[in-house]
């Protein structure tokens, strides 16, 4: 979907230069007053703004704050006829993304705006914070030595070169996260922003405004406009983990963006275009939520268009020494210790274990047995393989947390954080509570975990 450009300014004769140089490439709106431009900008959502500066225009200070004022993520080009350096200065001091010159040859103005747009992009990642990249993502260098894993390996390498929406299904902790980023930075969108968000664990309340913005004053705190996670992956991707999560309203508006690529900030009535291609995950049975309405039958079918399932690792026996290994290497280099390997017995047990966190909990188990081990090969006696107890009697119904002292209520979450390998979604099942109601609570408690991640 082509970018929108807004040209300011009574061009003359000039507008066909204009047009000629970026009709092609752009959807161009014109305007020809600073009052017109402002409705336009009020109701409408664009990617770029050329201001054509005259003699008699406001100074450009003024002009371009009104113009932030309206639509603060969109960078602003300025164009005069004349070329004096005073003109300039105030230019680029106002915060225009650069200033170009009337008459101009037209490559000359395709390279600013693609140098604008480019910057826009790059600040919307930067903004996001989005985690050091301590992965390479090479999908010839995924450990899938079983058939399982090598026809989800096939679909990965084949959806990856694909723009429609893909669906990621997998139990907690089989690599979903991981498999996004892969097909991302394999795709054709590599070289845009590919953000992450865990609908998860973000409260309801917070979670529309984290997924589209808010215009300021749409709630109490929202002092500023804030571009939502659509925005930032403008012409990339965006992966939304755990979206079954999603309540019955957030589903809707997902719906018209999959459908319609637009959507409006929190608070605000401006319709905003988004070219994002969507990567989402879920660790629940998703056919079951829709036969039982917990989920959108008709986002099930729009969301369910290209689908990959990634095994238990318990399924992928053969993958679990060469993950084992690799994960041993990574690993120490990040904690900077030398183990060169394991031992024949751990081995044994590796293959031998169920493994219910799947390759998170490889990892994790692996990470424990590194710091404990001072020798050169892990031993047994550095490896805990906690046996996680399943309920066999009809399970009696979990205490109400909120009844509880806040001691009480912080040892119990403790207990079944432990007893789940610190996977929120699990300790919440055990509790029966929500895990939006427990994140609360852990947060509330100031509970903790050097592995837990705060989503950005």
């Amino acid at each position: 979907m082509p970018d929108r450009i807004l040209i300011i300014g009574d061009l003359g004769g000039d507008v066909n230069a204009f047009a000629d140089a970026l009709a092609q490439d752009f959807n161009l709106g014109l305007a020809a007053t600073l009052p017109e431009a402002h409705k336009r900008l009020q109701k409408e959502a664009f990617a770029l703004i050329l201001f054509d500066a005259r003699e008699d225009s406001p100074p450009l200070a003024e002009v371009l704050g009104s113009l932030q004022q309206l639509s603060p993520s969109t960078p602003t080009i300025v164009t005069s006829r004349s070329a004096e350096a005073s003109l300039i200065v105030d230019a680029v001091k106002a915060g225009a993304a650069d200033f170009q010159t009337r008459p101009f040859a037209a490559e000359k103005l395709k390279l600013a705006v693609r140098r604008a747009l480019e910057h826009r992009s790059l600040k919307n990642e930067i903004d996001y914070l989005r985690r050091e990249q301590d992965v390479v993502y090479d999908t010839d260098r995924i450990v899938a030595a079983g058939p399982s894993m090598q026809n989800a390996l096939t679909s990965i390498r084949r959806l990856s070169q694909t723009e429609s929406t893909i669906l990621i299904t997998g139990e907690t902790g089989t690599g979903k996260s991981f498999v996004s980023g892969n097909i991302h930075f394999n795709s054709p969108r590599r070289h845009k922003p590919f953000i992450k968000v865990n609908c998860a664990n973000i409260p309801e309340t917070l979670l529309e405004s984290e997924l589209f913005g808010h215009e300021r004053g749409a709630f109490t705190g929202a002092d500023k406009t804030r571009v939502g996670r659509f925005e930032q992956a403008h012409g990339g991707t965006l992966f939304l983990d755990e979206f079954c999560e999603l309540s019955f309203g957030l589903q809707s508006k997902l719906l018209r963006v999959l459908e319609d690529k637009s959507f409006e900030r929190l608070g605000g009535n401006k319709t905003i275009q988004t070219d994002v291609r969507v990567i989402a995950a879920t660790n629940r049975e998703i056919e079951t939520l829709v036969s039982q309405g917990g989920f959108r039958e008709d986002l099930y079918y729009r969301i369910n268009v290209l689908r990959i399932h990634l095994p238990p690792l318990r399924e992928r026996p053969e993958d679990i020494e060469p993950l084992a290994h690799y994960l041993l290497a990574k690993l120490s280099r990040t904690l900077k210790k030398r183990v060169e390997g394991f031992s024949a017995e751990v081995l044994r047990g590796f293959k031998d274990y169920a493994w219910p966190g799947n390759i998170r909990q490889l990892s994790n188990v692996i990470e424990r047995a590194l710091l404990m081990e001072e020798g050169t090969v892990i031993q047994p006696e550095s490896v805990m393989l906690p046996q996680i107890r399943r309920a066999v009697e009809e399970p009696k119904p979990a205490p109400a947390v909120l009844k509880l002292t806040a001691a009480q209520e912080k040892e119990m979450i403790l207990q079944a954080l432990e007893e789940n390998l610190w996977i929120q979604k699990d300790a919440a099942r055990c509790l029966d509570i929500s895990p939006r109601a427990l994140n609360y609570r852990v947060k509330k408690l100031g509970i903790s975990h050097h592995r837990w991640r705060k989503n950005k």
